[in-house]
């Protein structure tokens, strides 16, 4: 593997990596924290994996996904405490990089609180930022779909080392990529700001809903990233992405990289003018704290349709 795009001088890297039981962070847990520190210069880079005891079941679906068991954590699985504080003593005062960092930043200062841990302020870095920064093309840049556009040997999906060595690799690609001039980023924020990213976060303290569009079509990624939704009503406070499409009016609705809707198509354009009117037309990815609300109805013999809505805050102004 060719190593002209990892750098030869500088401070250390944390990169690390979560895996988790769901998507909120206050009601969701880490089920599994990973870490490797970048050292430039050296020939071995330090590392620690470890998997954490919970106190409930895990979710059929988690188990699907990450390939972690109840059986796993019971065997092998670390109080959190103690694996936070050995996460936040490996982690120093180094600058921090992870895919999709917002995530995995709420989930860790969650944990900090839960714990009465004292909030951390390293310097943070999204790699997912910077690889649709310097492969805005990509129809996806879910971390497999970027690692595979790199050629990158895979390992094992959602397992916390593997994401985290992958995260390593195109977060130092990307930093190579020639962006024609290109305007820089915002400056990275502290991790202890929960939203350390470039990407543009609304918030405001005015709650709106707004209808997202859904079919079957997107049921099955719906119920693979949040769990079955089987009931109409059925709530879920999470993070979630809205991205501006180039070359049509949509705007689309994400959960941790996949598509699970649109926005509607009034609303969509009411965003795209707003974006304008904001000076952030420039942006195409945006993340907002959002109650999904919607599942599947069960009101008719074929299962009836997918809907979803988003109550989405927004600034007043």
């Amino acid at each position: 593997m060719p190593k002209s795009h990892y750098p030869g001088s500088g401070e250390p890297i944390v990169f690390f990596d979560f895996e988790t039981t769901g998507l909120c962070p206050k009601k969701d847990r880490i089920i599994e924290v990973a870490a490797v520190k970048y050292i430039p210069g050296a020939e071995s880079h330090p590392h620690m994996q470890r998997l954490i005891a919970i106190d409930k079941p895990l979710p059929g679906f988690i188990t699907a996904l990450t390939g972690i068991t109840d059986d796993m954590l019971q065997a092998s699985g670390a109080p959190m405490d103690t694996v936070l504080d050995e996460f936040i003593d490996f982690v120093g005062d180094h600058p921090v990089v992870a895919f999709n960092i917002n995530f995995d930043a709420r989930f860790l200062n969650a944990a900090i609180e839960r714990h009465g841990r004292r909030p951390i302020t390293n310097v943070g870095h999204c790699a997912l930022a910077r690889a649709r920064a310097a492969w805005p093309d990509l129809a996806s840049h879910k971390l497999v779909n970027v690692a595979r556009h790199l050629d990158l040997p895979l390992g094992a999906a959602h397992r916390a080392l593997d994401d985290t060595l992958l995260a390593l690799e195109v977060y130092f690609r990307s930093l190579q990529v020639d962006r024609g001039g290109d305007p820089q980023p915002p400056p990275n924020k502290a991790m202890a700001s929960g939203e350390p990213s470039v990407i543009p976060v609304i918030t405001g303290p005015r709650q709106f809903r707004i209808e997202a569009l859904g079919t079957r079509r997107y049921q099955e990624v719906f119920e693979r990233v949040c769990g079955p939704r089987t009931v109409k009503g059925a709530a879920l406070d999470i993070q979630v992405q809205l991205r501006v499409e180039s070359g049509s009016n949509a705007v689309r609705v994400l959960l941790q990289e996949e598509v699970v809707g649109n926005l509607a198509p009034r609303v969509a354009l009411d965003f795209r003018r707003a974006l304008a009117a904001g000076g952030l037309a420039e942006f195409k990815h945006f993340e907002c704290s959002a109650k999904i609300r919607g599942g599947r109805i069960v009101d008719s013999s074929d299962g009836g349709d997918y809907v979803m809505w988003l109550d989405i805050p927004q600034d007043d102004d």
